[in-house]
Protein backbone atom coordinates (compact mmCIF):
# COMPACT_ATOMS: atom_id res chain seq x y z
CA UNK A 1 0.00 0.00 0.00
CA UNK A 2 0.95 3.22 -0.67
CA UNK A 3 0.93 5.93 1.91
CA UNK A 4 -0.61 9.16 1.29
CA UNK A 5 -1.37 12.32 2.92
CA UNK A 6 -3.31 15.20 2.95
CA UNK A 7 -2.63 18.84 4.98
CA UNK A 8 -6.06 20.71 6.01
CA UNK A 9 -4.41 23.70 7.58
CA UNK A 10 -7.16 25.28 10.47
CA UNK A 11 -6.64 28.92 9.99
CA UNK A 12 -7.33 31.51 13.26
CA UNK A 13 -10.04 33.58 12.72
CA UNK A 14 -11.28 36.58 14.51
CA UNK A 15 -14.84 36.85 12.70
CA UNK A 16 -16.23 34.37 11.32
CA UNK A 17 -18.28 36.09 8.64
CA UNK A 18 -15.17 38.98 7.45
CA UNK A 19 -13.51 36.04 6.76
CA UNK A 20 -16.31 33.98 4.74
CA UNK A 21 -17.05 37.22 3.14
CA UNK A 22 -12.88 37.59 2.33
CA UNK A 23 -12.69 33.49 0.94
CA UNK A 24 -16.36 33.92 -0.91
CA UNK A 25 -14.59 37.00 -2.84
CA UNK A 26 -11.74 34.81 -3.92
CA UNK A 27 -14.12 32.43 -5.34
CA UNK A 28 -14.17 29.99 -2.33
CA UNK A 29 -17.76 28.19 -1.34
CA UNK A 30 -18.81 27.28 2.25
CA UNK A 31 -17.97 23.64 2.22
CA UNK A 32 -19.44 22.67 5.63
CA UNK A 33 -19.94 24.43 8.99
CA UNK A 34 -20.63 23.89 12.97
CA UNK A 35 -23.69 25.85 12.48
CA UNK A 36 -26.98 26.45 10.72
CA UNK A 37 -25.72 30.34 9.85
CA UNK A 38 -22.11 29.98 8.67
CA UNK A 39 -21.43 33.59 9.78
CA UNK A 40 -22.40 32.49 13.15
CA UNK A 41 -19.99 29.18 13.29
CA UNK A 42 -17.42 28.47 15.60
CA UNK A 43 -15.72 26.09 13.03
CA UNK A 44 -16.34 26.08 8.92
CA UNK A 45 -14.68 25.53 5.81
CA UNK A 46 -14.18 27.02 2.82
CA UNK A 47 -13.71 25.09 -0.86
CA UNK A 48 -12.14 25.64 -4.35
CA UNK A 49 -11.54 22.94 -6.62
CA UNK A 50 -9.97 20.98 -4.47
CA UNK A 51 -8.46 22.99 -1.79
CA UNK A 52 -10.43 23.02 1.07
CA UNK A 53 -9.44 25.80 4.27
CA UNK A 54 -10.80 25.16 8.07
CA UNK A 55 -11.75 28.40 9.81
CA UNK A 56 -11.81 28.82 13.44
CA UNK A 57 -12.62 31.77 15.71
CA UNK A 58 -10.27 32.24 18.03
CA UNK A 59 -10.65 35.74 20.59
CA UNK A 60 -7.98 37.99 20.57
CA UNK A 61 -6.49 36.24 23.64
CA UNK A 62 -6.69 32.93 22.36
CA UNK A 63 -4.84 34.25 19.29
CA UNK A 64 -2.04 35.17 21.06
CA UNK A 65 -1.59 31.40 22.37
CA UNK A 66 -1.40 29.75 18.63
CA UNK A 67 0.66 30.15 16.29
CA UNK A 68 0.18 31.23 12.81
CA UNK A 69 2.50 29.89 9.82
CA UNK A 70 2.59 30.65 6.62
CA UNK A 71 1.05 28.57 4.01
CA UNK A 72 2.27 27.82 0.45
CA UNK A 73 -0.42 26.36 -1.87
CA UNK A 74 1.04 24.88 -5.26
CA UNK A 75 -1.24 25.43 -7.85
CA UNK A 76 -1.13 24.62 -11.59
CA UNK A 77 -3.28 27.96 -12.03
CA UNK A 78 -1.36 30.66 -10.42
CA UNK A 79 -1.43 33.07 -13.24
CA UNK A 80 -5.26 32.47 -13.69
CA UNK A 81 -5.77 33.07 -9.45
CA UNK A 82 -3.34 36.26 -9.68
CA UNK A 83 -5.25 37.59 -12.87
CA UNK A 84 -8.24 37.16 -10.82
CA UNK A 85 -7.37 39.02 -8.00
CA UNK A 86 -4.59 41.00 -8.64
CA UNK A 87 -7.20 44.32 -9.05
CA UNK A 88 -8.53 43.35 -5.86
CA UNK A 89 -6.23 45.29 -3.68
CA UNK A 90 -4.80 42.65 -1.13
CA UNK A 91 -2.28 41.09 -2.97
CA UNK A 92 1.45 42.19 -1.28
CA UNK A 93 3.70 40.44 -2.75
CA UNK A 94 3.23 39.99 -7.25
CA UNK A 95 3.47 37.12 -9.52
CA UNK A 96 7.15 36.66 -10.12
CA UNK A 97 9.72 34.09 -10.20
CA UNK A 98 11.41 33.28 -7.01
CA UNK A 99 15.41 32.65 -6.95
CA UNK A 100 14.33 29.02 -4.80
CA UNK A 101 12.66 27.85 -8.53
CA UNK A 102 8.94 28.96 -7.87
CA UNK A 103 6.63 31.47 -9.31
CA UNK A 104 4.48 32.34 -7.04
CA UNK A 105 2.67 35.76 -5.07
CA UNK A 106 1.58 36.65 -2.03
CA UNK A 107 -1.17 38.06 0.50
CA UNK A 108 -2.70 37.99 3.97
CA UNK A 109 -5.86 36.90 4.83
CA UNK A 110 -7.78 39.67 7.32
CA UNK A 111 -6.57 37.40 10.24
CA UNK A 112 -2.60 38.19 9.08
CA UNK A 113 -2.22 34.39 7.84
CA UNK A 114 0.39 34.71 5.48
CA UNK A 115 -0.48 32.90 1.76
CA UNK A 116 1.26 31.74 -0.89
CA UNK A 117 -0.07 30.79 -4.32
CA UNK A 118 2.91 28.93 -6.48
CA UNK A 119 4.61 26.80 -9.08
CA UNK A 120 7.57 25.34 -10.02
CA UNK A 121 9.11 26.87 -13.19
CA UNK A 122 9.81 24.75 -16.13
Amino acid sequence: MTERYSVHPVLPVTDMKRALEFWQSLGFRVAFSDAAQPESASYAGVSRGDLTLHLQTFTEEQRGHTQTMALRIETNAVETLYAEWKDMGFITSPLAEKPWGNYEFGFYDPDNTPFFFYREVG
